[in-house]
């Protein structure tokens, strides 16, 4: 009796609640967002932030479509210390506590991927054919709506 006891403790103890992960160090190198027709790679120590604009000539017929990369135009935006910590936070809530959505597009409409890294680690979040990517939670739109006041961003 006394071993099925310890058993039963044993067991409720195990099924116990974890305490949620935590990224032990708050460092990071770069944060990236990516869609299919850009990328925004944002430094930690730099006063600039890359953005790479994506032309893709026509669409091979595939599924999922295919594309071919024609061209990519560089440019810099300009972000201040409380925007990228902004951005951080962020993203590394989107990566951590993931939103799970309903939201489906048809065409394979809507893709980002938010990327946080340091050093040789990198955590991800992908969110794909949901439409508008910024309608799937809270952090999305405040990325978006971030992001888009400093150059005109893709939703797809």
């Amino acid at each position: 009796m006394q071993i099925q006891s310890i058993f039963i403790l044993g067991l409720l103890f195990s099924c116990a609640k974890q305490p949620e992960k935590k990224i032990e160090n708050d460092n990071w190198e770069k944060l990236e967002v990516i869609t299919l027709f850009q990328k925004i790679t944002i430094e930690n120590h730099s006063d600039s932030s890359e953005v790479e604009n994506i032309v893709w000539n026509k669409q091979i017929y595939n599924i999922p479509p295919k594309y071919i990369v024609e061209d990519t135009i560089k440019t810099k935006i300009y972000l201040d210390k409380s925007e990228k910590d902004s951005l951080k936070s962020w993203i590394k809530s989107s990566i951590l506590k993931p939103k799970f959505t309903a939201l489906a597009a048809t065409d394979y409409v809507g893709n980002v991927e938010l990327n946080y890294i340091n050093r040789n680690t990198t955590l991800s979040c992908k969110y794909y054919s949901v439409g508008e990517w910024d309608k799937v939670s809270e952090n999305t739109k405040k990325i978006y709506n971030l992001l888009s006041s400093k150059t005109e961003l893709s939703k797809q």
